[in-house]
């Protein structure tokens, strides 16, 4: 009994004296930076790394799989959780797959090396030399890590300089992603039309006839045509890249993006992820690709360019009313910090609306909305639909311009034959006194008055002809004047709103409120007369003056004209 007692003893004082197994936390940190890295794949990292812990006695506990270039870890959310497990103390050992998995930038790794030192971290490395300890250790991974910056960066500019090279010297195009009404064909390096190419012809058809973006987006919803991306519908910022991109005008870019740093990330990202467009003078052309049928020319796609941005000027977004005149009123009171008068913007007001300047408490901060458009039609009426013989007159006749430029022509003919017969009277003067048959105080006498006469003669000469050069601009402007009344003479009556807009910013047409009267004077002795020979009608007002800037009489100021246009009552 005694030897029972006392072997039962001895068991459970060996059962309490058995130490418990301990479990020795570790992480895995595996990484990649491009998806070719086949060799060193994530899970080719996570594998290795788990054997190698577990041989030597640790249990895996975390495992970190990224995506992340070297040269900018720390802005990786991975690893500053890592970071924040071995300043915790909750791990003992890191597991790498290689050195070269951890940071690029040196002292980023001093740092990283430092902090699993003072934690009580050990690293472990599957391939490659061990950590060595102290200053000698240091340097190593300081130039280790110095190597691997060099080496991502040459592999960065080597990549833009294989695409530079290949559009460059090779005359070949980067890629030959797939072009909305185009497709490829590599052998030719032509890019031909596609079934989607008659979409094309619509949307630039329906640009060059003056359309803006939601035009063209309702006729293609009401057409049932899919977008580029195969949606139901198209969005503007289809329709924009389309319309942008310098292919469908005939000319092939190459090297058209940059990439860059986002502003903000949006996401868990690095590097370069966003990517600015530069402008065509610092892209690549490419004349080796030929474009089959270009839907429209170069002058075309400047034309487009240029509507769409006046458009964009003059539109107001958001905007529940298309007023008029939004943008062609300015209010000379209030001045922007560049000195240019605020503009007029419309807002509604008891079913109507009103005109306001932006500022308010000028001495006209309201103007009546549907009697101001009415006004400005009826200017636009006023400058195109003259009467003929009116019209005619306005801008000085033909038959008056053909009187002055025989004129002109005549008289400069007459100052050519003037400055030939004094070249050939002080000819003769110098055969006479060379010639002892004229005495020298009549020779300098009369040469001085031939000279001064010819020089008149010369001087009058130029003169006259720069009166026929601008003669001639006059006579184009107003060919070209007549035949914009011509253009819009027809269709004047049937304009919509966007339509007159665009014709106010053709004319340059212009509403001043409140602008001093010393700068125009004429307007006031005008609209005084005015108010006088029509009593029973709207009165014009001195501070509201309406402006056309079309080549009409030189009489008036700088070649604008003022029309008897009353302002709203």
């Amino acid at each position: 009994m005694i030897e029972v007692a006392t072997r039962s003893q001895s068991l459970v004082k060996s059962s309490v004296s058995r130490p418990a197994i301990a479990v020795r936390p570790a992480a895995i940190w595996a990484r990649v930076s491009t998806t070719s890295q086949a060799e060193t794949s994530l899970p080719c990292q996570v594998a290795r790394c788990k054997d190698k812990l577990e041989s030597t006695g640790y249990s895996v506990v975390h495992t970190y799989q990224v995506d992340w270039t070297s040269l900018d870890l720390w802005a990786c959310p991975q690893f500053q959780e890592l970071r924040q497990l071995i300043a915790n103390r909750e791990i003992q050992a890191l597991a790498l797959y290689d050195r070269d998995r951890l940071e690029a930038k040196g002292l980023q790794r001093l740092v990283f090396l430092s902090e699993l030192k003072e934690n009580g971290v050990e690293l472990v490395i599957c391939q490659g030399p061990p950590v060595i300890d102290g200053p000698e250790g240091q340097i190593v991974e300081l130039a280790l890590a110095i190597g691997k910056e060099r080496q991502v960066l040459r592999a960065r500019a080597g990549s833009k300089d294989g695409l530079h090279d290949r559009a460059v010297k090779f005359g070949k195009p980067v890629t030959f992603h797939k072009l909305y009404g185009y497709q490829w064909d590599k052998a030719s390096l032509k890019l031909v039309p596609s079934d989607d190419y008659p979409t094309l012809k619509l949307i630039f058809g329906m640009l060059l006839d003056g359309s803006g973006y939601q035009p063209i987006l309702d006729e293609l919803k009401r057409q049932g045509i899919s977008s580029p991306a195969g949606l139901p519908e198209w969005n503007k910022t289809a329709l924009s890249n389309i319309i942008h991109n310098p292919v469908y005008a005939g000319r092939y870019y190459a090297l058209k993006k940059v990439a860059v740093e986002p502003k903000k990330r949006k996401t868990n990202s690095y590097g370069n992820s966003s990517v600015r467009k530069l402008p065509l003078d610092q892209a690549h052309y490419m004349p080796e690709v030929q474009i089959v049928e270009a839907p429209i020319t170069w002058e075309q796609r400047e034309h487009i360019l240029t509507q769409l941005a006046q458009h964009q000027k003059l539109s107001q977004r958001n905007a529940k009313h298309d007023y008029l005149l939004r943008g062609f009123i300015y209010c000379w009171e209030h001045l922007g910090k560049n000195g240019e008068p605020r503009r007029f913007h419309g807002i509604p007001k008891r079913g109507s609306f009103y005109y306001c300047c932006p500022v308010g408490g000028c001495k006209r901060s309201y103007i009546n909305g549907p009697d101001l458009d009415e006004r400005a039609k009826r200017t636009l009426m006023a400058v195109l639909l003259f009467q003929e013989r009116d019209f005619y007159e306005a801008i000085g006749g033909e038959r008056n311009q053909e009187e002055s430029l025989a004129r002109l022509r005549h008289e400069i003919a007459a100052c050519e034959r003037r400055e030939e017969n004094k070249l050939h009277l002080e000819a003769k003067l110098e055969d006479q006194y060379l010639n002892r048959k004229v005495a020298q105080e009549v020779y300098e006498l009369l040469k001085t008055k031939y000279q001064a006469e010819r020089q008149g003669a010369v001087a009058r000469k130029v003169q006259l002809e720069s009166e026929l050069e601008q003669l001639g601009r006059q006579r184009e402007a107003f060919a070209s004047l007549a035949e914009l009344r011509k253009k819009f003479i027809i269709r004047l009556y049937q304009l919509t709103t966007a339509q007159y807009r665009e014709l106010f910013t053709l004319l340059n047409f212009r509403i001043d409120v409140g602008k001093p009267v010393d700068d125009f004077p004429e307007w006031t002795a005008f609209a005084a007369k005015y108010n006088a020979d029509h009593p029973k009608k709207p009165g014009l007002y001195s501070d509201i003056k309406f402006y056309l800037g079309i080549p009409l009489p030189a009489a008036r100021k700088l070649g604008r004209i003022v029309l008897p246009v009353p302002a709203p009552g």
